[in-house]
């Protein structure tokens, strides 16, 4: 019995080092992510304001005149209404 008992107290010792180790890495790779999320976090925060064109109404030309067809909305006839636009050729 007494033979076998230093084999056994070896392997227990190589079984309890290497649980040690392996949970030191886990947390040392868990505090990387870690830190790299909280960078991206704070990079990621700028949010862009992307200007998108809407569709509100068309215009045609009938007779030398202009028409402009409103697409369901009041505001922008209100717009129109008090000029505010801006006409690009």
């Amino acid at each position: 019995m007494a033979d076998m008992m230093i084999p056994f107290i070896m392997l227990l010792i190589l079984t309890i080092g290497l649980i040690l180790e392996r949970r030191y890495h886990e947390e040392k790779i868990v505090e990387i992510y870690e830190k790299k999320f909280e960078n991206w976090q704070k990079h990621s925060k700028k949010e862009e304001t992307v200007k998108c064109k809407e569709l509100v109404g068309l215009v045609f030309l009938e007779d030398n005149k202009l028409t402009i067809e409103v697409l369901n909305n009041e505001t922008v006839v209100d717009k129109l209404e008090r000029k505010k636009y801006t006409i690009k050729g």
